[in-house]
């Protein structure tokens, strides 16, 4: 029997809303990406595979030029994203605390970094999700000579050289600190902070920029992308769902029951999504064939430490504590 967990919450109908709220402010995918309602588990997307093309008339009564415009199709595929639980019914009885509002937002993040995690880098994602992610799809910008700046100019160039749009950027919070510590050869800071009255509005280049934890940052894999997230499409086929039953059962791959509910007295929950995903290489005047929406660049070295620094670090903290 899987041993019993030491959190619990009650998620009252109300607060189904706040959960897929949550889920949107946290996850890069679900920010920046074109959301489309899916009406059953499988979408077709008309999408424009060749551009019509205009000509002139020279002479007044001339025969005009014949054009090519046609359609293809993508297909959204809606997936299951999902997580269980059991909640110790004594918790539920016997605390004084609102459990709620701890578990709420650690079941959102649940589901905004599966999410993420199989968008943008193919971890772990449905067969129907592109393969590797925006990662594999996105055009890998080397590092400029100056600094990360250039860099992130280069990669929108890159996007805007086959005539897309750049319209937001995603990158992994260690990010942050790279860009906010670039400065101009008089030693100024270059990059400011756009103000919306009392709230940062966290933008680079006029567009915004959402930040996350990757999970997968290093080696092959970038920590920065950018490119026209129109062409990124997230169908949602249920928002954030939920159930509880006193008397269900939950068990491994292998059926083995880990948790009776009525046995063990335990509350099991479960709470699921389901959503697609489909990148569109789409055809412009420039590349006729599909551009590349995308590209992502290493802005941040990722530094591991080793397990002696780590050890080392561990015991250093309750001494340094033990001075102040």
């Amino acid at each position: 029997m899987a041993p019993p967990l030491d959190f619990s919450g009650v998620i009252a109908p109300e607060f189904s809303n706040q959960i897929i709220e949550e889920v949107l402010q946290q996850s890069v995918a679900l920010r920046l990406a074109q959301l489309m309602p899916m009406g059953t588990s499988i979408s077709n997307l008309p999408i424009p595979s060749t551009l019509p093309t205009a000509t002139w008339v020279s002479a007044a009564g001339g025969r005009k030029g014949w054009t090519d415009l046609a359609l293809t199709t993508k297909t959204l595929h809606a997936e299951e994203v999902a997580a269980v639980t059991a909640i110790p019914d004594q918790y539920l009885e016997d605390t004084s605390i609102n459990l709620w509002n701890w578990v709420r937002p650690r079941i959102a993040e649940a589901i905004a970094v599966a999410l993420d995690s199989a968008v943008l880098f193919g971890t772990n994602a449905p067969g129907t999700f592109p393969a590797g992610g925006i990662n594999a799809v996105a055009a890998a910008i080397a590092a400029a000579s100056t600094d990360q700046v250039a860099t992130v100019n280069n990669a929108m160039g890159a996007v805007e050289g086959q005539g897309l749009p750049i319209t937001g950027h995603a990158a992994d919070i260690t990010v942050r600190s790279a860009l906010r510590g670039v400065r101009a050869t008089t030693n100024e800071l270059l990059l400011g902070t756009m103000q919306a009255g009392d709230s940062e509005v966290p933008t680079m280049y006029g567009v915004p920029i959402a930040y996350s934890s990757f999970t997968s940052t290093g080696g092959t894999n970038a920590d920065f992308f950018t490119g026209d997230w129109n062409n990124l499409i997230i169908g949602v086929r249920q928002d954030i769902r939920y159930a509880m039953d006193p008397s269900a059962v939950i068990a491994d791959a292998t059926g083995k029951v880990l948790v009776s509910g009525f046995q063990d007295n335990q509350t099991p929950l479960k709470v699921w999504a389901r959503f697609g995903c489909v990148v569109i290489k789409p055809v412009t005047r420039r590349v006729p064939a599909g551009a590349n929406p995308f590209a992502k660049a290493a802005l941040v070295a990722k530094v591991t430490p080793t397990m002696a620094e780590a050890d080392a670090e561990a015991e250093a903290e309750p001494a340094a504590k033990g001075r102040k």
